[in-house]
């Protein structure tokens, strides 16, 4: 029983803490937040999100986000994908420039050849986090 009790305030305590994705599973919990998002220039001019994304569960999770870059007016412009996975009580640094568990960029360049200087702003639109 005290097990039980433990575990559920667990699953409480990494909610309230992270709130971006996260479940439970038969072997435990993942719970992942992502943070520090913002705009990294390439070479060639072109451009991608970069962020960082942390697992407080005891779970490793699989992480897919997907971004919109807009113009001043409000225009979607282009579009930038996220994926990779982050291990139990760690932190993942997510760029174009660092590979993901399947050595393919855990960021991908913006759609339409964007650089930075041509994004008015940008956004994540989709957030799934499932266990790994």
């Amino acid at each position: 029983m005290q097990d039980w009790i433990t575990s559920g305030l667990l699953v409480a305590l990494v909610s309230v803490l992270a709130g971006c994705g996260g479940g439970t599973t038969s072997s435990g919990v993942f719970e992942v937040a992502i943070t520090e998002e913002e705009l990294e220039t390439l070479s060639g001019n072109r451009c991608a999100v970069r962020g960082n994304a942390t697992n407080v569960g005891n779970v490793r999770a699989r992480v897919r986000l997907r971004y919109e870059a807009r113009s001043a007016t409000g225009v979607v412009i282009g579009v930038s994908t996220a994926s990779f996975q982050v291990a139990p009580f760690s932190n993942f640094e997510f760029r174009n420039s660092k590979p993901n568990q399947d050595g393919q960029p855990s960021s991908t360049v913006f759609s339409n050849g964007l650089a930075c200087a041509g994004i008015s702003n940008f956004r994540r639109v989709e957030t799934d986090v499932d266990n790994a």
